[in-house]
């Protein structure tokens, strides 16, 4: 069921966000997690998975503890479970780009020069980087809008208030050396 989801949220998010938001199981989410750990395992040291691990964990926490307590329709425990289930599938992406980045980083270690082909991959490199953010977006502003059930106009307000209050946690996290680079 998780590749399923998944592969309709590269080609239909909104239904499959709905889906999720309605009916999805918590078994789904263990691939998720697994996914997670190894990225951060396979990282150089012990030490940098530990703070990355703890970091996400904290940061992915708090970001559904921030949304559930916001105001809209339903309880705090109902709109915490579906933005556990909603929230998760949106860290997708961001697998998808650091999976990709430590691929690239073995295939073509840096530093790449300013040739031709080290040019084409660069422009390759921010062309997907910026198709894997705008799809993260998007997987965003749906899993705000179906978890919390509100328009527009309070997700763009929401994530404004989130934005302003979790840029300063990134950047406290990454100078305590605990997360480098935010896992939300």
């Amino acid at each position: 069921m998780f590749f399923k989801r998944s592969i309709g949220l590269i080609f239909s998010p909104y239904s499959s966000m709905r889906k999720i938001s309605l009916e999805s199981t918590w078994s789904e989410y263990i691939w998720i997690l697994i996914l997670t750990i190894i990225y951060f395992i396979s990282t150089n040291s012990v030490h940098f998975w530990l703070n990355g691990l703890s970091g996400a964990l904290c940061l992915y926490g708090g970001t559904i503890i921030f949304f559930s307590l916001l105001p809209s329709s339903g309880t705090i425990q109902e709109k915490m479970q579906r933005l556990i289930k909603t929230w998760t599938y949106t860290l997708l992406p961001t697998l998808i780009w650091f999976y990709s980045t430590l691929f690239f980083y073995f295939l073509i270690p840096p530093p790449r020069t300013t040739s031709i082909l080290g040019q084409s991959f660069s422009i390759f490199y921010i062309a997907f980087s910026m198709s894997l953010l705008i799809w993260k977006l998007i997987l965003t502003y749906l899993c705000i809008r179906f978890s919390l059930r509100i328009h527009l106009y309070r997700v763009i307000y929401y994530l404004l208030i989130y934005l302003a209050l979790s840029i300063p946690l990134w950047i406290f996290l990454y100078n305590m050396g605990i997360s480098r680079i935010p896992f939300v």
